[in-house]
This record gives structure tokens, C-alpha cells and sequence, in this order.
């Protein structure tokens, strides 16, 4: 760390996809930079609300188009921009469960009639996966009967705990936040096919009093120490960064 740059405590506003990659990573960017990271994390609706309502952060992490809207509004600051990759959709069962076949769209449609509830986010709740999951099931028509037995979860780790805890047999979400979690097994993403690739992105927010910090903490989660953690939980390199 740059004698001339004071250590500080950056506030990340992030959504759930980044939750556990951030957790890990925050003790290896304190050794390399000084800086101390406290995480809030919520739904890609929450961090938009958080930050349109004033919210004190430095750091701001969701989708690239959540980015755009806030760079938009003049919320961060837009030339900050960076993407830091691509996420899928992916499927969880609890552990010692037989493991769906979720080769094509008509073995998964397969697998979730099969399921005796399938666990998914709330297409209202203000989250990234929720209203595409919700019309997926509608392309495979089966949403009547999904919908009637489903269970509805604000965050991906409502989904995890919903599987975890025997209440569904399968859930679906960010392959971000199922992937190593404890209590579930990661089934694997979805069929091409019936796939959604969310690009995400973080930017620095337009208020902080720590401009280089925060700077220096999205260099570190788009780097090389980060990229290794980000692939093993299911993130695909960024094509483009802004």
C-alpha cells in the first residue's frame, strides 16, 4: 500500500451472486492493500434502492445493466466501470440425491414435474433470476404446476436453505450461490438452450471518500489473485470491460 494512501474501511453493496467469492477474497485484499471490506448484500432491486436512497458506499456490485441505470442517474461513477464476468443458471439438490438429468430442455422439464417442489426467486422480489425463471417455466409448460407447489425465495440463499433444509427438492438460481455451498449439491446449469448469461459489473459509487481505495478493490476483483476464485464458483471471464 502507497505510504500516502491512509488504510480504510470500504462499504461494497453487492448482490447475492458475489456474496461468497467476496467473503473469501476480503482477508487477501486487506494483506495486499491495507483496506478492511464491509459487504451488504441484497437483491439486484436492493442495491438500486440502497443507492437511490442515499446509502453510504464506496463500491457498488450487480448487474452491468443495473450499473448503467445507477451511472445513469449519476449514482457511480460510469468511467469506473468494470465487468467482472458472466454467470449462469444452475441447479441444486441436497446432498446423497439422485442427480436430475438436465441435459436438454425436455429432461429438465422432466426433472422439475419430477420434483415435489422446486425452489426458485420471487419473479416480483426485485431479483436477477426470478422473472426469467418464472417465464422459463411457462416455455416448457409446466408453470401451473410448478407454480402450485413452488417455493418463492427473495435470495439465493433462501433457495439454498429451501433445498438444504428437505422443504424442495430442487432449487434454481446464480450457480454463484449454490455452487460449494454446505447443506446442497450442485446439479449443474441449465441447457444451453433455456440458459441465461448475466454479465455483472461493479463500479465506484459517485459519493465515496475513498476514490483510490475503492479503485484499488475493484483492480483486486478483477485481477488475477480473484480470477481463480471467480471460476471455481461458476463465473465466466469477462468479455468486455468499460
Amino acid at each position: 500500500m502507497s505510504a500516502a494512501m491512509q488504510s480504510v474501511n470500504l462499504q461494497v453493496i453487492a448482490t447475492g451472486v458475489y456474496e461468497h467469492v467476496l467473503k473469501d477474497l476480503a482477508a487477501p485484499f486487506k494483506r495486499e492493500t491495507g483496506h478492511a471490506v464491509s459487504f451488504f448484500i441484497t437483491n439486484a432491486g436492493g442495491v438500486i434502492a440502497k443507492l437511490d436512497a442515499g446509502e453510504t458506499a464506496d463500491v457498488v456490485m450487480t448487474s452491468a445493466v443495473g450499473i448503467d441505470s445507477l451511472a445513469a442517474k449519476g449514482k457511480v461513477i460510469r468511467a469506473t466501470k468494470v465487468d467482472v464476468g458472466g454467470m449462469r443458471l444452475g441447479v441444486a439438490i441436497k446432498p446423497g440425491a439422485p442427480e436430475p438429468d438436465m441435459k436438454t430442455p425436455d429432461a429438465l422439464r422432466r426433472a422439475l414435474l419430477a420434483a415435489a417442489a422446486v425452489a426458485y426467486i420471487d419473479p416480483v422480489g426485485g431479483g436477477t433470476s426470478g422473472p426469467f425463471i418464472d417465464k422459463l417455466f411457462e416455455r416448457l409448460g409446466i408453470a401451473e404446476e410448478i407454480r402450485a407447489s413452488g417455493i418463492l425465495c427473495a435470495t439465493g440463499g433462501d433457495v439454498v436453505r429451501a433445498v438444504a433444509s428437505g422443504r424442495a427438492a430442487l432449487g434454481m438460481t446464480q450457480a454463484a450461490e449454490l455452487i460449494g455451498l454446505p447443506g446442497v449439491q450442485f446439479a449443474g446449469f441449465l441447457p444451453d438452450e433455456l440458459q441465461l448469461v448475466t454479465v455483472y459489473s461493479t463500479a465506484v459509487v459517485a459519493s465515496t471518500k475513498a476514490l483510490d481505495a475503492a479503485k484499488a478493490f475493484i483492480a483486486f476483483i478483477t485481477g488475477p489473485t480473484a480470477a481463480e476464485r471467480l471460476r471455481s464458483s461458476g463465473w465466466q471471464a469477462a468479455t468486455s470491460q468499460k
